[in-house]
């Protein structure tokens, strides 16, 4: 299935165990993750990072987890599409409310979230498929909705994060 051998996550130890145990039997690890054991290191340094955003103010769940999702399919990124849809779909997201990701659409005006979040995740998104096309406008238009600086730039790292497990699983999953 991969290229490097893994680890199994019984056998991690520190924070890679800790964010593994986070997992309730009913929701498998992401693949991508599966895939990161090879490193033990990674995975702790992957398990700093979702507990800073776990525990974020103003990014929640639903919204990290649409974040990925259109990144995922943006990146062409399977695995992350299929973990992060079914993420959204238990968090009580409709089919429609899928589709209108990250904005309203024609019969669905909220696509699951406020307009201002729908804002913030369709700038994450952007800032992903054209860095360069960013512009102030585009902050000073957040900004004015309520959004600080800070959580402008965690969401568009979240969004600029899902690249690294795109590209180790194209790189080693076969």
């Amino acid at each position: 299935m991969y290229l490097l051998k893994t680890n199994d996550p019984k056998d991690l130890t520190g924070k890679a165990a800790q964010l593994f145990a986070m997992f309730p039997p009913q929701i498998s690890p992401p693949e991508p993750l599966m895939l990161m054991t090879a490193s033990p290191g990674m995975v702790g340094v992957q398990a700093e990072a979702i507990g800073f955003f776990r525990s974020h103010q103003d990014l929640d769940f639903p919204m990290l987890a649409a974040i990925r999702l259109l990144a995922a399919r943006h990146l062409d990124a399977q695995a992350c599409i299929d973990f992060n849809d079914g993420l959204l779909r238990a968090a009580g997201l409709a089919e429609d409310d899928l589709a209108a990701l990250p904005g309203p659409v024609e019969g669905n005006p909220g696509g699951g979230f406020t307009p201002e979040q729908r804002a913030l995740i369709a700038f994450a998104l952007k800032t992903l498929r054209a860095p360069k096309s960013v512009s102030a406008a585009d902050v000073d238009d957040l900004r004015a909705m309520g959004w600080t600086d800070s959580t402008i730039y965690d969401a568009a790292a979240h969004a600029a994060s899902m690249q690294v497990p795109a590209t180790m699983m194209a790189a080693f999953k076969r």
